[in-house]
């Protein structure tokens, strides 16, 4: 299955640092990689490979839609 569905709906945590959300982290086989918020709801991949964001700055699980964000 290529799908990695979440079979419950986590508590919403909210972000202890200030300003909220100063960036987002996700791991990917042990690898870190940045993410950004998106209005449209988490992207293809995100959700495909069941990713889960944090606070880059406190730890807190973000609780909106996002997307692996473009390499600088």
């Amino acid at each position: 299955m290529f799908f990695k569905w979440r079979s419950f709906r986590r508590d919403v945590v909210t972000c202890a640092c200030e300003p909220e959300w100063p960036g987002l982290r996700a791991s990917v086989d042990g690898h870190e990689v940045a993410g950004a918020p998106s209005p449209e709801g988490s992207s293809p991949l995100v959700l495909m490979m069941g990713l889960v964001a944090f606070c880059a700055g406190c730890g807190a699980e973000y609780p909106y839609g996002w997307a692996v964000a473009e390499r600088r």
